[in-house]
């Protein structure tokens, strides 16, 4: 089963060597790296290649920012391999055995599409754990980031996904410029009957940085508002829409008033709004309902 590791990067070189030099480390022998130059101010790839002399790494560089979907599914039309492992740049794999343990769990489980992998969040020097997991769940369940458990979603900074689940379900849809894609992806993945399954012993170390859309005052708010509108009408029965967008638009008004960034936020409603105009609906059928209230998942909030 071959592995093709996906990186997408902008204007981080430092930070991405980081990540590439674990990948590289990686034990896994079928495996090939595919790196994205996002359109740096620079171009990446020379200076990579004074560093990096490796048959297994392939470097492309775009004419114009694609940002994360985009650059994700411009990776994967290039990849090789059956089983994508997409890691940020500025992460990097806690040990050289991930891909082996991945491999060697998908071969067992032929109905997992897609991993949701460990993340270990690192500011302001406190340490975090991302995982799929809601808050209330973890403390209900304190041992549950710990075990391998079938789930409703997963985080985009570092999973692997079969590449069967993008021929049958489609690519990360590219109209959600920064946020949630990774979501959507699940709803679909888990529509098509895929299971997605949290896989506590891959964990990757994630260092966050800013990113390239965070840098205009409020651009990400922008985009959460506008995305939560799009999900919500396409995805969700009818009757937990309206309250799927109060309690989130709640939360985003929350944090607006934090950031005094009401600007951005009502330019993402209105960009919400005008997204339910032309967006078809397709709600999950009852199974996936299913799923998803009997692994973590939720259609409320």
């Amino acid at each position: 089963m071959k592995v093709s590791v996906l990186i997408g990067t902008r204007d981080r070189f430092a930070t991405l060597m980081r990540c590439l030099e674990t990948a590289l480390e990686q034990d896994y022998p079928d495996m090939e790296i595919l790196l994205l130059d996002d359109h740096s101010k620079e171009n990446l790839a020379e200076k990579i290649y004074q560093y990096v002399s490796d048959d297994r790494l392939r470097l492309f560089r775009s004419p114009r920012p694609l940002g994360v979907a985009a650059g994700r599914n411009f990776l994967m039309r290039l990849a090789r391999g059956e089983v994508f492992v997409v890691i940020d740049d500025d992460a990097y794999f806690d040990d050289s055995g991930a891909l082996t343990r991945i491999v060697r769990h998908l071969e067992t489980h032929p109905f997992t599409g897609i991993l949701a992998l460990k993340v270990i969040d690192h500011q302001n020097g406190e340490q975090d754990l991302l995982v799929p997991f809601s808050r209330r769940w973890r403390k209900k369940q304190p041992a549950l980031p710990e075990e391998t458990q079938t789930c409703s979603y997963y985080l985009g900074g570092f999973h692997a996904i079969r590449k069967k689940v993008i021929d049958i379900c489609g690519p990360y849809y590219e109209g959600l410029v920064f946020g949630e894609e990774e979501l959507d992806l699940s709803y679909r993945a888990v529509g098509a009957g895929f299971e997605i399954q949290y896989l506590p012993d891959v964990a990757a170390h994630h260092h966050p940085e800013p990113s390239v859309v965070g840098r205009r005052r409020g651009a990400e708010l922008h985009h959460h508002v506008r995305n939560r509108f799009f999900l919500a009408y396409k995805y969700l029965p009818a009757f937990c829409v309206p309250v799927y967008l109060l309690v989130w638009l709640m939360i985003y008004a929350l944090q607006a008033g934090k950031k005094l960034a009401w600007g951005a936020y009502l330019t993402g409603l209105w960009a919400g709004l005008r997204e339910l105009r032309k967006t078809k609906r397709t709600p999950l059928n009852r199974a996936a309902l299913t799923y998803l209230k009997l692994h973590y998942g939720r259609v409320w909030y």
